[in-house]
């Protein structure tokens, strides 16, 4: 019998928060529908979660923490949001949003 896997609502201070998540989900649908093909294994919300760790901490791929996705899954899932203009869109709207909750 496997354990199931346990996530703490907010293992690390990189991590998303619901609200952040709410704002930022519909940007990742709208460009990973996942209409065909198999179903996706893995959660987009510890993709970004993952890369916000990388980027807060300046660790390297492969020394990303086990409890996020394969740091392969992880950089490939960035490489695509980096080219196709994603990330780039969800950056701005978190910048955005903080002014918002700044006024």
């Amino acid at each position: 019998m496997s354990w199931p896997k346990e996530k703490p609502f907010n293992r690390y201070p990189s991590d998303l928060t619901d609200a952040e998540w709410e704002r930022v989900q519909p940007l990742l649908e709208e460009r990973e529908p996942n209409t065909r093909g198999h179903p996706r294994e893995v959660d987009l919300r510890e993709i970004l979660n993952a890369i916000f760790y990388i980027n807060k901490t300046g660790c390297q791929w492969r020394y990303l923490p086990k409890d996020f996705p394969a740091y392969t899954t992880v950089s490939t899932y960035y490489h695509q949001w980096i080219n196709n203009g994603v990330f780039e869109k969800i950056i701005v709207k978190q910048f955005l949003d903080s002014l918002k909750n700044r006024c």
